[in-house]
């Protein structure tokens, strides 16, 4: 991974975050998101980079148990497309997680909730791990 791709992989889920923050992304058919009231700006942090790079190594498409990552949400991304750009690679994971909002929807509240979580056909999760307010740091695997 470059400083290149990881500048920019900080950068649009920034963009992003900050749509949600001042309540201008799209939230299914209910109009806007609810403003964010403490959305940080994420910095970028090698040493989760570190660890999602061996769980990508070891080839197994699926989370990692919460006991080898505590407190660290994960989000899976598989592009097959051959030769493609790194780059281009993270930022069409990040806006295909973003556009789960979008696509399915949260309540109006903006809070995750287990009934939110375990709607049939309408997952959001992956756009919880990175568009929620309190989540401060960043890595991406592309």
């Amino acid at each position: 991974m470059t400083d290149k791709i990881r500048t920019r992989i900080l950068n649009i889920h920034n963009e992003l975050r900050s749509l949600v923050a001042r309540g201008l992304a799209r939230n299914g058919t209910q109009g806007y998101a609810p403003k964010a009231s403490a959305m940080y700006k994420l910095k970028y942090d090698c040493k989760l980079e570190e660890l999602a790079m061996s769980h990508a190594k070891t080839c197994v498409y699926g989370h990692r148990p919460n006991s080898e990552r505590p407190n660290i949400g994960e989000n899976i991304y598989t592009l097959l497309v051959p030769g493609s750009d790194r780059t281009m690679n993270g930022e069409w994971a990040t806006v295909d997680w973003f556009y789960e909002l979008k696509r399915y929807g949260v309540f109006a509240d903006n809070r995750f909730t287990g009934a939110l979580n375990t709607r049939p056909n309408t997952v959001v999760g992956h756009y919880t791990q990175v568009f929620f307010e309190q989540q401060k740091l960043l890595l991406k695997d592309s």
